[in-house]
């Protein structure tokens, strides 16, 4: 089995001090008997295992040395650290000091002799521990001394050498194979690493794990197969790998894997052989009955190059217990559980940049300037295959400028599987977003395009299960809107393979001049009125088309075009559904409708999207006032959209009409003078309703009063009424506001009666004179 240069490097420096250690005990405790009280009997039971296991059955007698050949790392340091008198004092002491040191080393030994992903971390500390030991003490560290010079001249030397491992005590059957990052580590996903792992070990049956070319799908799901292995807890019988990768990259090509599988098939039978044995059928049900028999984890290595409904027949019979762990740069769509995996993190980037270019002895990259390793791996996407591919570049004699200007062998390596199984929708639609860069809704999308709102939706769901598309969310009060953006990789290789047509960049730059026409149109032709119902709300300017939508719906409905309304309504609804105008608009669709319980919902759903737009509470506070006659609720949205926009006097005027109806009659007449100073600045409609709530007042307070019995009030209040009046400029004195003065009748009979005392006679004369002028219906 071959191995990296790191893994073996590392093998041979754990060697050279396992061998010093070994020569330390030999020498000061060799000549004992295994039976000696200073051994740990357990250990030379252990030892004898490995001693037969390695040349077969034992014959006679077993030398003490031949057995301590067979002590590993930790046998080693903690039989001295067990036996220091026996010991010259300053090895003992020595030893001592380095434990905590070697209980570190322990498990990087494992890792190495158990052919376990190797950490980042792993082959400095091991080097930096060598060299250490052997600086301070030559002597002791004779064999790891001469190990270190070895390296020195030639390191590929280790590449001959054989990694013996006798205990490997994991329970788990596997197959999987060598992880392909020794050189540098898993480095910048251990938090993705547990959330998979805790995946696997949760009730989810099935986990993608998605992503671009490259990413570095395979390495996280090795990474997490070899976690399950390590996992003390493992619920899981076996561990299986399957892969249907075809193609490699190297620095001048891509080239075919021989024998690779190429179809589903090809999977199902590989996975048939691994779970029930070699040549068996490719029959589901006999797979699944193994599936449910055993807790097995599967894990299934670029499935997209062999994704069809025999794929997703299997996956969907999976039996519960057993797991399917999916990499692919394409999803499945259904039964999984994603993992869309992104670029590293910068610094992690960098720090992987600057590690391999070390490791490789390009010294070109590997010194240079922190800020300009960060610039190289953001052009590259912060891609762990694409900076390993730069680093191999140049250290086959290219520039770094011309690795990166040439890159489309690499870019062709990482889409071309995706972008051939893209649907023709899908490309359309990543052709638009080349010609309109930077993050868009879907309503621009859609009007770009010219795909009414499924159609556009289907294109961005299949897009985004490919990774080739970017989501940014922005959120606005309670709602939350979308916006899309081709992935900086996909980009890329669109632009150097795919670019649009010259006659199609012309006409998505005219659609983008025609919304900005509309825009524009559409800021001049406001009305002044915010308050008004078909004075649409804008986020910003990218609610144009929404707004179009939603004008066009108020025009159908004001036209008695109910079912086109609808239609336009529910067409915005699906494109821009966290648009709080849309369901406003929506609400007073079914008010005019006469359709009260959808109304009120939808004005609901407008509020919950941003509760402190003050014109929501308002309308839906003229719903329930006039609609549901629920005056105390209506009174609630009144005092918030007051409470949001005081100065507003459509609002005050509402809130003031509510108190008035709730007979809050003080209430009312302070809304009213907090207006009365700007009110005449209003249009001429607001100011009728100012006045004429003031009159409305004095006869409400006046039938309130006689309903009380308090008769001379109600006549005072009712003089006060009619001198208020009377210095009403007289267009106001309008035909309304006379019959709503005929309403005092009933109360002036009423009072008339009451008072029969003379004192009030003339009083009561006058008023009945001057209503039978002036108001309308009073006889």
């Amino acid at each position: 089995m071959a191995f990296n240069l790191t893994r073996m490097t590392v093998y041979a420096l754990i060697s050279a001090m396992e061998e010093d250690l070994r020569n330390v005990i030999k020498a000061h405790m060799g000549e004992l008997t295994i039976e000696d009280g200073s051994f740990n009997q357990e250990l030379i039971t252990k030892s004898k295992g490995r001693l037969e296991k390695d040349i077969g059955l034992l014959f006679g007698d077993i030398e003490t040395t031949e057995l301590i050949d067979y002590w590993d790392l930790g046998d080693t340091f903690q039989t001295i650290n067990a036996n220091p008198k026996k010991f010259p004092k300053h090895i003992s002491n020595q030893v001592k000091s380095l434990t905590r040191k070697f209980e570190i080393l322990v498990p990087i030994r494992n890792r190495v002799m158990h052919i376990r992903p190797l950490s980042f971390e792993d082959l400095p500390f091991v080097s930096e521990l060598c060299e250490k030991l052997t600086t301070e003490d030559r002597t002791f560290w004779n064999a790891t001394s001469e190990t270190l010079t070895l390296l020195k001249d030639d390191p590929s030397y280790v590449l001959a050498m054989d990694i013996k491992a006798y205990d490997d005590d994991s329970s788990i059957s596997h197959n999987l194979p060598l992880p392909d990052f020794d050189e540098t580590g898993l480095i910048g996903r251990d938090e993705v690493v547990q959330q998979v792992k805790q995946l696997c070990l949760g009730s989810f049956p099935v986990i993608s794990i998605v992503g671009e070319g490259g990413i570095g799908k395979t390495a996280l799901a090795l990474k997490v197969a070899y976690e399950l292995l390590e996992e003390p807890d493992s619920p899981f019988d076996a561990i299986v790998w399957v892969t249907s990768k075809t193609t490699q990259i190297t620095v001048n090509e891509i080239i075919d894997i021989k024998g690779a599988i190429n179809d589903s098939l090809g999977v199902i039978q590989e996975i048939s052989d691994n779970v029930i044995g070699k040549g068996a059928s490719q029959d589901l049900s006999e797979i699944n009955e193994y599936l449910s028999a055993f807790k097995i984890v599967l894990f299934i290595d670029n499935l997209e190059t062999i994704l069809d409904d025999n794929i997703r027949n299997f996956v969907g019979s999976l039996p519960n217990g057993s797991k399917i762990v999916i990499t692919s740069r394409i999803g499945l769509g259904a039964f999984e559980y994603p993992i869309k995996l992104q670029g590293i993190e910068e610094s992690y980037a960098s720090q992987f940049l600057r590690s391999l270019a070390k490791l490789r002895n390009v010294n070109s990259l590997s010194k240079l300037d922190e800020k300009i390793l960060r610039q190289y791996v953001n052009r590259m996407h912060l891609n762990p295959s694409y900076i390993k591919w730069f680093v191999s570049s140049i250290q086959a004699g290219a520039a770094p400028e011309v690795a990166l200007q040439n890159s489309n062998l690499f870019l062709e390596f990482c889409m071309s599987n995706v972008y051939e199984y893209l649907s023709e929708d899908a490309r359309n639609l990543t052709t638009a977003l080349q010609c309109a860069p930077g993050y868009r809704d879907l309503p621009e999308l859609s009007y770009l395009t010219g795909f009414e709102s499924l159609r556009i939706q289907k294109a961005i769901q299949e897009l985004m299960s490919t990774n080739m598309l970017t989501e940014a969310s922005k959120v606005n009060g309670s709602s939350v809107k979308n916006t899309y953006q081709i992935s900086e990789l996909a980009r890329a290789y669109l632009n150097k393979q795919h670019k649009p047509s010259q006659t199609f960049q012309k006409s998505i730059q005219q659609k983008r001049n025609k919304l900005n026409s509309l825009f524009e149109q559409q800021m001049s032709n406001r009305i002044n009125n915010k308050y008004h119902m078909s004075n649409i709300k804008f986020r910003d300017k990218s609610d144009r088309i929404v707004v179009k939508m939603l004008h066009d719906a108020i025009k159908y409905l004001n036209d008695g075009k109910h079912d086109r309304a609808y239609e336009v309504l529910q067409e915005a609804h699906r494109l821009s559904p966290e648009y709080f105008e849309v369901a406003r608009v929506f609400a007073y669709f079914y008010q005019k409708s006469g359709n009260w319980n959808d109304a009120r919902e939808q004005y609901e759903l407008a509020i919950v999207l941003s509760p402190d737009t003050p014109q929501l509470h308002y309308w839906f506070g003229k719903f329930l006032l006039h609609q549901e006659e629920n005056v105390d609720d209506a009174l609630t949205h009144f005092k918030i959209a007051y409470d949001l926009d005081s100065v507003a006097g459509y609002v005050a005027m509402s809130l003031a009409r509510c108190y008035m109806f709730k007979h809050e009659f003080d209430k009312s007449r302070d809304v009213l003078k907090e207006i009365e100073k700007t009110i005449s600045q209003t249009d001429e409609h607001l100011m009728k309703m100012f006045l004429d709530t003031g009159i409305q007042i004095y006869y409400r307070i006046a039938d309130d009063l006689a309903g009380a019995n308090e008769y001379v009030k109600a006549l005072s209040s009712l003089c006060d009424m009619r001198k208020a009046f009377d210095l009403l400029p007289s267009h106001f004195k309008d035909k309304h506001m006379r019959q709503k003065l005929g309403k005092c009748r009933y109360t002036y009979s009423r009072v008339s009666r009451a008072l029969s005392n003379p004192d009030y006679e003339s009083d009561l004369a006058e008023l009945k004179t001057w209503f039978e002028n002036e108001a309308i219906d009073f006889s």
